[in-house]
Formats: C-alpha cells, structure tokens, sequence
C-alpha cells in the first residue's frame, strides 16, 4: 500500500515495517555492501537532526499519543544498509521494502553487522527532493510517524539516492534499531 502525498503526485511514501526479535535471524547471503561513514552525510544528519527534533515533542500519530522520544544516536551499520537499500531502489527503478533480490530490510541490517538486535524498522520514501519535505511526508502518516516516535528505538541510519532517469529520482531510506 503506498500513500500519495499531498505536496506532489509524483512522491510516495510506503507502509512502515517494525520487526522484533530475541535474535537476529540469519542474513541471507549477498554481496558484502560498502562500508557507510562514520559520520552521516549532509542530507543523512538533517534527516536525523529533523527526526530528533519531531521526537523532542509530544505528539500524535493517528489514532496514537506519543509522549517525546529519547533523540536517537547515529548507527552507521544501519546506514549502510540504508544508503545500499536506498542506491538499490535508485539504480534499479523500484520502490519497495523488498529488494529485488528479495532480501527484507532484517536481512540487509544484520547482514550490515548490526547483530544482535532487539528491535527493528525501516520507512522508505521516494520523490522527495529536501530532508525537511520527507520527514514531513513521515510524520503524516500513521505508521512512519510511530516508528519515528516509538521510544524503543535507540539508532538511526539514513540513506539517500538520486539517480535522474528512475521513476522518483529521490529515493530514501531510514533503519531504525535498538540491540
């Protein structure tokens, strides 16, 4: 189910995905993806200085009253596998949680390292073109907006991608954990 945002047709955001486990499942196998940063990229720490501020306040997400959130720290595991999710819908024209090798967002996180977790998520969005209009785009819907307010996760890591002839051209990724 993907969800049209008001601001332009042409961006989307997809349904959230939240997975618990007492420990990790195996990582199917895949090609060892590049190591992320350190230290998150320009548009990656204003996605997490927007995703911190949102988590700063108190705030409702649909139906849910969330009290403000702990700010989350980067994690440049669950960026790796961001940006490889994220440069993968990109270079390859689809949007979707599933990557064409049919790996879920679990698979690609663990198989970044980041084992063992207690808790994991991932929002995707594509078409658009700020860090401010995606987090915003996030925090209207329901199910991205508790994953950005749930006080369970503890990490962030962020992906962007631009590629200009894909469908959406602007395609990003947030991996939420907390081991």
């Amino acid at each position: 189910m993907r969800a049209a945002l008001a601001s332009s047709a042409a961006s989307f955001i997809d349904f959230p995905v939240t997975v618990t486990a007492a420990s990790a499942p195996a990582p199917a196998p895949a090609p060892a993806p590049a190591p992320a940063p350190t230290t998150p990229s320009a548009f990656a720490q204003q996605v997490l200085d927007l995703t911190n501020a949102a988590r700063a306040v108190p705030r409702n997400c649909g139906a849910t009253s969330y009290a403000a959130a702990a700010p989350l720290t980067w994690n440049a595991q669950l960026a790796q596998a961001a940006q490889g999710h994220a440069t993968d819908m990109a270079t390859q024209n689809y949007f979707s949680h599933t990557s064409k090798d049919g790996r879920s967002f679990s698979q690609r996180i663990t198989a970044a390292g980041y084992t063992p977790y207690r808790t994991l998520g991932e929002n995707i969005a594509a078409g658009q073109t700020t860090p401010q209009a995606v987090v915003d785009g996030w925090l209207k819907s329901e199910g991205h907006c508790r994953n950005i307010m749930n006080p369970s996760f503890k990490e962030l890591g962020v992906g962007y991608a631009y590629t200009g002839t894909s469908t959406y051209k602007h395609y990003w990724v947030q991996n939420f954990g907390a081991r």
